[in-house]
């Protein structure tokens, strides 16, 4: 996702979104824009489906990120929504907001604080509440390739909806590590790929793992327009009753800067 600098605003549009349920990991990661310049920078993005006929479908989602950059640290927010509904039946229901606070304290070493909160119908999530920190750090940077890895102690609050399976109205609190590992490629002069794998497993429990792998194709072919192709598989070793382990999400973007 590409960031507009001074003043501008960067539209993206979802022309593809085949997915199961929503992952609970968020990738922010790949949100930061590390060669953004000193102030502020946000971009949005707004998608939708609206198909009539055999097939009666509405679905409306969006984000907006905002990163606010000095030379001695770095704030990041994220706002992310989406409602479906199909035959008349509502059948995705999400929000999410994110906020991570980053302070570098030498080109390899940073630190990270972070909150989030998360709201989704269909994962039986009523409240999901997450506190975090921890270093980050960059085991190299080039110009062509770059590899980081991040690693942070969070505790988890999450409430079930009450509803009529077993586990209904359940609350969870728990500490769980938080790792990460990017990779950057620059396939061709207009061409990256970027690849980040997350693990969270539970503390007092490591076979309750959650696992996250993302892969992002960006074409830029002219420096106002950005195309994405991205992959999500995510696994919860111990979800929700009713909830799948496995979800997978297929996502292409179209960026326009104005």
């Amino acid at each position: 996702m590409g960031f507009l600098k001074r003043g501008g605003w960067v539209v993206l549009v979802v022309l593809l979104h085949a997915s199961g349920a929503v992952a609970q990991i968020v990738n922010v990661q790949a949100l930061f824009d590390e060669k953004a310049e000193l102030g502020p920078a946000a971009a949005i993005e707004l998608g939708g489906d609206w198909r009539t006929g055999s097939t009666q479908l509405f679905s409306i989602r969006g984000s907006l990120v905002g990163q606010l950059r000095s030379e001695r640290e770095v704030w990041l927010g994220v706002i992310r929504g989406e409602y479906s509904f199909a035959s008349g039946e509502r059948i995705v229901s999400q929000v999410l907001e994110h906020v991570r606070y980053r302070r570098p304290f030498s080109d390899l070493l940073s630190g990270e604080v972070f909150a989030q909160h998360e709201y989704n119908e269909f994962r039986r999530l009523q409240l999901r509440i997450l506190l975090g920190a921890g270093p980050r750090f960059v085991l190299f940077n080039e110009e062509a390739t770059g590899l980081t890895f991040g690693v942070a102690l969070m505790l988890e609050h999450e409430r079930l909806r009450k509803d009529g399976e077993p586990d209904a109205g359940d609350r969870y609190t728990d500490p769980r590590v938080s790792s990460y590992l990017l990779g950057r490629v620059r396939l061709m002069e207009n061409i990256h790929l970027v690849e980040t794998v997350y693990f969270q497993p539970r503390v007092t429990r490591p076979s309750d793992l959650r696992v996250l792998n993302e892969t992002l194709f960006a074409v830029t072919p002219n420096p106002r327009v950005t195309v994405g192709i991205g992959f999500n598989l995510t696994y919860d070793s111990a979800p929700p009753a009713t909830v799948p382990p496995l979800d997978t999400q297929l996502r292409t973007t179209v960026g326009v800067k104005l």
